[in-house]
């Protein structure tokens, strides 16, 4: 009876299968990527302690359920980023611990559980309308017009996967609009009483992060696009302390990174920012791009921060840092180029606003950003291809101003893009009113690049950049980056110059 019964449900499953397949047509695509890359220097501190190869791979893999031109469900997964070696396997490692989770399995004997969820969403139109609706967990990016010429550049706001609903609609063939709601963040879930001990215990109520996105696109055709923007945030109280207790770093004035690292923001606050993003293509074949930002976050609760610091000997200290109420600040970044057959001569760069005085403002005068994927470089800021170094400078514009030039799609061989940059950078913050413990204890000048995650106004760097793409087959490409970066910290009493290099190799099919 066992087996009948089985049999007649998995033929009704199979009868089930069959007409939602012939309901909905399913599409499948994704990519494999490897990486296996050198480097040297990347940490920039007087110590070399970096581990100096990597080599890892990534499975990603969208399903599109499309059941007509007005309705259809994305689900998109990953494995990965899995370090070749790392991560426990059935062999070697704490299978236990390190068997499940992002990039499990590495170690010998594999079979790691680590498929994960990067998108799940539906597209649909609202009956009798051309409003469109994407709800779920879902990409969005903030409008950004300079681009590398691969077309990939991200946002230095926000650029990532999160949950919610964004509502699209054409006026016309100039004029839409896009107003979406997020929630990124809300560790209290479904009456669950917080865990005790656990940095929102007690705090059931208005702990969540909501974002209020709105954007204008206005696109004329051969002639110019331009879209501002603005964004909205309400922090919830996500801790039960008066005082911020996140460690900075190169993205401090980042609220995703305080997230990220801690889960903590103190009493929560507002966070806003106001932009527009502008392309010209009228005087084709030359072509200029700008994109410009105004930021600010106001914490509900008045609080100073200590920063601490190690010396030589590893004997910690503290020191005030100003006050952390409010970050505020702006970036303007600009791109020309001139498009021949061969290739695009560039002239790019960008000015990020950064604190008059940090040991008494804080981070005042520093953009704040939620979650960025930025870069017109691909080592010292973002843009390089999967598992390559990057963010070994910044995450963002803020607080540096930079000035390059560069050839883009290069195309002298045939199956062969290359990129060239070159670009000169410095800081724009004005941390030389340094307190005297510092000089005292002989602070590394490294390991404090580290924490405060700002160039001083003396600061300053060199990048070079020479990344091809080999096209070998229709669907299988590989990345060739090579990168080099002269950073000179000039603020005594820990002022030194080092170099970082990068030889970067990748391959990606694509199917």
């Amino acid at each position: 009876m066992k087996k009948i019964m089985s049999a007649v449900v998995a033929a009704g499953f199979m009868l089930g299968s069959a007409s939602m397949a012939a309901a909905t047509d399913i599409k499948v695509k994704g990519t494999f990527d490897f990486g296996f890359g050198l480097y040297d220097g990347t940490n920039f501190t007087r110590h070399d302690n970096e581990e100096s190869f990597d080599a890892l791979q990534r499975f990603r893999s969208q399903i599109d359920f499309i059941a007509s031109e007005s309705l259809k469900g994305v689900a998109y997964f990953e494995i990965g980023d899995t370090h070749w070696g790392h991560g426990g396997g059935a062999t070697w490692g704490n299978y236990g611990t390190n068997g499940a989770g992002r990039g499990a399995g590495g170690a010998m004997g594999a079979d790691g559980v680590a498929v994960e969820v990067k998108n799940l969403y539906i597209d649909w139109l609202v009956p009798e309308t051309d409003l469109q609706v994407r709800m779920g967990i879902q990409p969005f990016a903030l409008p950004h017009a300079v681009k590398r010429a691969d077309g990939e550049a991200g946002d230095y706001i926000l650029d990532d996967d999160l949950a919610g609903i964004l509502l699209s609609y054409n006026f016309n063939e100039i004029v839409g609009l896009n107003a979406g709601w997020f929630r990124p963040w809300d560790p209290y879930l479904n009456g669950e009483a917080a865990e005790p001990g656990s940095p929102w215990e007690g705090l059931e109520r208005h702990d969540e992060i909501d974002l209020f996105v709105l954007t204008v696109p206005i696109q004329m055709q051969e002639s110019f696009s331009l879209t501002p923007y603005g964004v909205y945030a309400n922090v919830g109280r996500v801790d039960g302390t008066a005082e911020l207790s996140w460690d900075l770093d190169p993205r401090v004035s980042s609220i995703g990174n305080w997230l990220s690292r801690n889960g903590q923001l103190g009493k929560g606050g507002d966070a806003w920012w106001v932009g527009a993003a502008f392309e010209l293509t009228h005087f084709d074949p030359f072509v200029f791009a700008l994109d410009f930002t105004y930021g600010q976050y106001d914490s509900d609760a008045v609080y100073g921060r200590n920063v601490t610091y190690y010396g030589q000997d590893g004997t910690a200290y503290s020191t005030p840092l100003g006050n952390q109420t409010k970050r505020d600040g702006w970036a303007i970044i600009g791109k020309l180029g001139y498009k021949l057959d061969y290739f695009t001569p560039i002239v790019f760069g960008w000015y990020g606003s950064g604190t008059d005085n940090l040991f008494e403002d804080g981070m005042d005068g520093v953009m704040p950003y939620l979650s960025p994927d930025w870069g017109l470089t691909s080592f010292g800021w973002s843009n390089a291809h999967f598992g390559g170094r990057e963010f070994v400078v910044g995450a963002t514009p803020a607080g540096t101003w930079a000035v390059g030039v560069g050839l883009e799609d290069i195309r002298f061989i045939e199956r062969l893009t290359s990129q060239l940059r070159v670009m000169y950078f410095e800081g724009t913050n004005d941390i030389n009113d340094v307190p005297q413990a510092w000089y005292d204890a002989g602070v590394r000048r490294g390991d404090s690049f580290r924490y405060l995650g700002l160039l001083d106004k003396d600061d300053w760097g060199i990048e070079v950049n020479l990344d091809n793409v080999i096209n070998i087959y229709e669907n299988l490409d590989m990345f060739v980056e090579l990168g080099y970066i002269r950073l000179d910290l000039d603020q005594a009493p820990y002022n030194f110059e080092k170099n970082a290099y990068k030889g970067y190799v990748g391959f990606t099919y694509s199917f």
